[in-house]
């Protein structure tokens, strides 16, 4: 498992695990529609990154293997080109860490 997962991955998914713990380390759905809104509208933040070490990194947090399962098909399916679409209140969601690009920004109605 990559320690160095880029662009604030591990503290989105401690914010994640901290959540789902709150929750009897149950994943809520407005946490998922967080992610998806994310995987979206940051989509270069998750590119290039090994589901493996995504997944590794959830165990490690502690979360139950369905919610590391759902995220993990979240990313595969970003990563691939798929479109997310969370529900309409989380759609223009950003996670708080920034991904330091030259690019332009770019969202899932832009690409």
């Amino acid at each position: 498992m990559s320690e160095d997962l880029p662009n604030g991955i591990p503290e989105i998914l401690s914010h994640l695990a901290q959540m789902a713990a709150g929750y009897n380390n149950h994943l809520k759905w407005n946490e998922v529609a967080m992610l998806k809104a994310d995987l979206m509208n940051v989509r270069r933040r998750w590119l290039g990154v090994p589901v493996g070490d995504i997944a590794a990194r959830c165990r490690s947090l502690g979360m139950r293997e369905e919610d590391v399962a759902q995220i993990v098909e979240l990313v595969k399916k970003a990563q691939s080109g798929r479109r997310l679409v969370p529900q309409k209140n989380y759609r223009s969601f950003r996670f708080a860490p920034p991904v330091a690009d030259e690019r332009g920004e770019f969202n899932s109605r832009e690409w």
